[in-house]
């Protein structure tokens, strides 16, 4: 697979193509394009994360703490979720969950309350002080986050659509190798 420089960071391409370059001398003829495109999203995911990183730290807290406040801001209008369904729609284990909220709760950032549905259920309460750096977060992820802010929304549309697809294609993979 050929890489060109004008869709491409010169540091993208001349990284990916001197990886390329290594496997097809070793391995000549191979079609290096599934594992160039998982090493391009994984480097991608990695700025990402340490971006999401900077973005929880300037708060002072870390990005797993951001993502729990996060899930409850978005869970309008009570801001509040059960742990269970806080876990589950951040695919962490319930013990990785009830370390953040015990940690967050000593920050005042949130709090358990009864769940009033649930008899001896409980809820994760967003607090004020928690919903602030959740919606501060937000906008500054919205606004400058990685220079994602500079994609056109033609570009960005389209960057959406082919993580659409490439998960899509992904998860078919996932599921038949299961099977």
């Amino acid at each position: 697979m050929a890489l060109r420089a004008d869709k491409h960071s010169p540091a993208e391409v001349s990284e990916l193509s001197e990886i390329a370059d290594a496997w097809a001398c070793e391995l000549p003829g191979l079609d290096l394009t599934p594992f160039l495109v998982s090493a391009g999203i994984l480097r991608l995911s990695q700025q990402v994360e340490r971006a999401f990183t900077t973005v929880a730290r300037s708060s002072g807290i870390g990005p797993g703490d951001l993502r729990v406040l996060l899930a409850l801001r978005r869970s309008a209008p009570d801001c509040a979720m059960s742990p269970t369904a806080l876990f589950k729609q951040l695919m962490i284990t319930s013990g990785a969950v009830s370390k953040q909220v015990d940690r967050l709760s000593e920050l005042g950032l949130v709090e358990r309350v009864a769940d009033p549905d649930i008899l001896r259920g409980v809820l994760i309460s967003l607090k004020p002080a928690g919903r602030t750096i959740a919606e501060d977060a937000m906008l500054r992820i919205s606004t400058s986050f990685c220079g994602l802010e500079n994609l056109g929304a033609t570009e960005a549309g389209h960057a959406l659509d082919l993580l659409g697809r490439l998960q899509q294609t992904m998860d078919a993979a996932e599921s038949a190798e299961r099977a």
